[in-house]
């Protein structure tokens, strides 16, 4: 194995070395002290959206549910404003959201109400992986909200039509490697498409403990009926009806989004096996019954929204750039 390659499931091994993770420590005895040293020149970036960019540190993964650095550089963080350069406290931690525009936010509405929708009181953070420490290769960027637009048809009691979009004060930079725009999709998705989401959320798996790193979650498409049914047998009561504003995935013990991760994205893998991996955004995680049981959850239906996000972009004068 190679030495400096890190492996994701012995991320809290490595918060206790002397040496950070992230850094590259060198003996005394070896330090320049003259001249300047020229950083490296930043990787090129592809155009268009929904490209992952996973890179900048040697990973491996053998559980399959921690995000690499980079991997989905459209999650964002919703996050309580406090301070102007705030670390990260889970109780500020609102849920997740999808940058579609360098200064727009794609998120669920009912997570909104926790501010009482009042933009003044969030801001969203996009390059974050690492929340207890900024020794990432690339830094975060923390934006404040100017407006919020929730969906008209918006029911809490339902989740029907469950989507808002945050505008940004300033827009996003683009830049760096980690951060991008993620692509929408027109379509539901198919039922063998390889999806994920992601969020820093509770884990189920480790005491209901907020994540410190990314996670992900492979999930597989679990269809209407089946879906509907399925959560008929939950404490939802054989009266549930599942919105078409909602589809599902999941139901796989032990592999689940949770508390906390509502907003974040579902996104499936478009491009082919060996090549480089693009994404689009079929869903956002909206509700579940319980975590990590075979009950799948609901997540939004992105195709259902499309007309409602393209219709407020032209009402704000925005370019639509989320289309592959």
């Amino acid at each position: 194995m190679d030495s400096n390659e890190i492996d994701l499931e012995n991320m809290d091994v490595y918060r206790g070395l002397s040496c950070h993770y992230l850094k590259i420590c060198c003996p005394t005895s070896r330090l320049i002290t003259t001249g300047t040293v020229t950083p490296p020149p930043l990787p090129p970036k592809r155009p268009g959206c929904g490209w992952s960019n996973p890179g900048g540190y040697a990973f491996r993964d053998s559980s399959n549910t921690h995000a690499e650095f980079g991997e989905f550089p459209w999650m964002v963080a919703l996050m309580r404003e406090v301070s102007q350069n705030q670390g990260w406290d889970p109780k500020d931690y609102l849920g997740g959201g999808t940058l579609i525009h360098h200064s727009v936010v794609m998120t669920v509405a009912h997570k909104l109400k926790a501010i009482n929708y009042d933009p003044s009181l969030m801001k969203c953070r996009l390059g974050e992986w690492d929340t207890q420490n900024t020794n990432e290769i690339y830094p975060h960027q923390d934006r404040n909200v100017n407006k919020i637009l929730v969906h008209e048809q918006f029911s809490s009691k339902t989740s029907a039509n469950d989507v808002a979009l945050l505008i940004t004060t300033s827009p996003f930079d683009l830049t760096d490697p980690h951060v991008g725009i993620a692509c929408l999709s027109f379509n539901e998705p198919k039922m063998d498409a390889n999806c994920f989401s992601m969020g820093w959320g509770k884990d189920f798996n480790n005491n209901d403990k907020y994540a410190v790193w990314l996670k992900k979650v492979p999930l597989p498409i679990v269809d209407h009926g089946t879906c509907e049914y399925a959560l008929q047998g939950s404490r939802l009561g054989s009266n549930f009806r599942l919105h078409n504003s909602l589809i599902c995935a999941g139901g796989t013990k032990n592999f689940d989004t949770c508390t906390g991760d509502g907003g974040s994205s579902l996104a499936c893998r478009t491009s082919s096996a060996g090549a480089p991996p693009r994404y689009s955004v079929y869903g956002m995680v909206a509700f579940g019954v319980e975590c990590g049981t075979v009950l799948p959850a609901a997540y939004v239906n992105v195709a259902t929204m499309i007309q409602w996000i393209t219709n407020k972009f032209a009402d704000e004068k925005l370019d639509v750039p989320f289309f592959a």
